[in-house]
């Protein structure tokens, strides 16, 4: 039976593996669970797994599906969309994922400096002519840096050319060091990547690491034409 859009915003503030953090609570001071997801959200010590803009949660579940052993959040602004990865972990009883319903700018303020394991970025909104709100722009890197730990992971899926090159032309100046190896992830797809595939178009998946504090500022020429 389909739920209308105010019945799932209605339903959002029921569910238990689901948590809206107030945006103007956060620029005065950390989320309550900051620095405690393991131990106060999940109850149990586990790797720890953030995908920001996780949309209807599809790729969250299918992780937290593979992989029992680690724990999950899903990230997204939307909730008309996060409430369908939230209902489907409640009426399945998936444990090891949870849902954050909050702008991903504010992810500093949800975790403490090395808390996450690896974070994912599935399919962003390109900003092709505003970068600094992408995803994957300098602002959030050096986010993403600060809480990742120091083997920590940091993932981008993509079937855009122009942000994969983006990229692998910025991230090196940022802190992180780009990886070879591939994630074996058996038929985990988001719902974008499957239409990628399904009309054969090429899709990346790049990985990085973060490095120690000390790296070189992002040279002029490939600051002011990043995609090349």
């Amino acid at each position: 039976m389909k739920v209308s859009k105010l019945e799932r915003y209605q339903q959002i503030n029921e569910f238990p593996n689901l948590v809206q953090p107030d945006a103007g609570a956060l620029r005065k001071a950390p989320a309550e669970l900051c620095g405690k997801w393991n131990s106060s959200f999940f109850r149990r010590t586990a790797e720890l797994v953030l995908e920001i803009g996780c949309g209807w949660g599809d790729f969250s579940i299918a992780l937290a599906r593979h992989f029992p052993e680690r724990n999950f959040l899903g990230l997204d602004v939307k909730g008309a969309r996060i409430w369908r990865g939230a209902k489907t972990a409640v009426d399945e009883g998936i444990k090891n994922i949870g849902f954050l319903r909050i702008e991903g700018e504010f992810i500093e303020q949800l975790f403490v400096p090395g808390e996450l394991n690896e974070i994912w970025i599935t399919f962003p909104t390109p900003y092709l002519r505003k970068p600094e709100k992408m995803l994957i722009s300098q602002t959030f890197l050096a986010r993403y840096h600060r809480i990742l730990s120091v083997n920590g992971i940091l993932h981008l899926k993509t079937d855009v050319q122009l942000l994969a090159d983006y990229a692998f032309n910025i991230w090196p100046h940022c802190g992180f060091k780009l990886l070879d190896k591939e994630t074996l992830l058996p038929e985990i797809h988001t719902n974008f990547e499957a239409r990628a595939i399904k009309s054969n178009r090429c899709t990346w998946h790049i990985q990085a690491i973060p490095l120690s504090e000390n790296f070189s500022p992002i040279p002029d020429e490939i600051r002011r034409n990043p995609w090349n």
